[in-house]
């Protein structure tokens, strides 16, 4: 589900494939992205990391299928929010904030749409560079949720506190060009993956 390729000059490429989902995140989307920040955070020959996603979008934030409804999705949600014993965090939360403590810059290419936990992953980044046509959202207010997969840390981070509780409360999307008027995209670009 997650691919790193490294290249000589010490880049790595994270490719979030999961295309025929919009790369929706479900249970091993969850570990494969977890286990991919980990590694980097390990691995002192990175010298920046470019994380993107394949196909028509960079994420389209969690796959409710797997999570909702049946008695394996119950199980897939206990192993998303259970915190592992001496840990301050659990796996949903690791998936975005994990790239804050990845000691080379780490870029995010967004496309298509970047809602709900793809944009959480995505504000994780360091950077943040952007499709004109890209649409961003908060998406867990339209399912009664906070954004607590490390938005609620990450987004006031980079936004004041009005303009983070007005994207969190309404979960309205919206276009590359007011993401970066917000402060949330550092750069749009026609290619944003060759540009980052």
């Amino acid at each position: 589900r997650v691919t790193i390729t490294q290249s000589a000059d010490g880049v790595a490429e994270v490719r979030l494939s999961r295309p025929d989902k919009m790369n929706a995140l479900d249970l091993p989307m969850f570990r494969s992205i977890v286990a991919a920040a980990r590694r980097l955070i390990a691995d002192r020959s990175v010298r920046a990391v470019v994380l993107h996603g394949e196909g028509r979008a960079f994420c389209a934030g969690l796959d409710v299928n797997s999570v909702a409804g049946s008695l394996q999705a119950q199980a897939n949600l206990k192993e998303l929010l259970d915190r592992p014993e001496g840990e301050i965090s659990n796996l949903a939360q690791d998936v975005g904030y994990l790239w804050r403590r990845v000691p080379a810059p780490v870029i995010v290419a967004t496309h298509g749409v970047c809602l709900g936990g793809g944009f959480q992953i995505a504000l994780g980044a360091d950077l943040r560079v952007a499709a004109p046509a890209c649409r961003f959202s908060v998406m867990e207010a339209k399912w009664g949720l906070i954004p607590d997969m490390s938005a609620t840390v990450t987004l006031r981070e980079l936004v004041p506190r009005d303009v983070a509780l007005e994207l969190t409360l309404t979960g309205r999307v919206f276009d590359a060009a007011e993401a970066m008027r917000l402060g949330l995209v550092t750069r749009i670009a026609e290619d944003p993956l060759e540009e980052a």
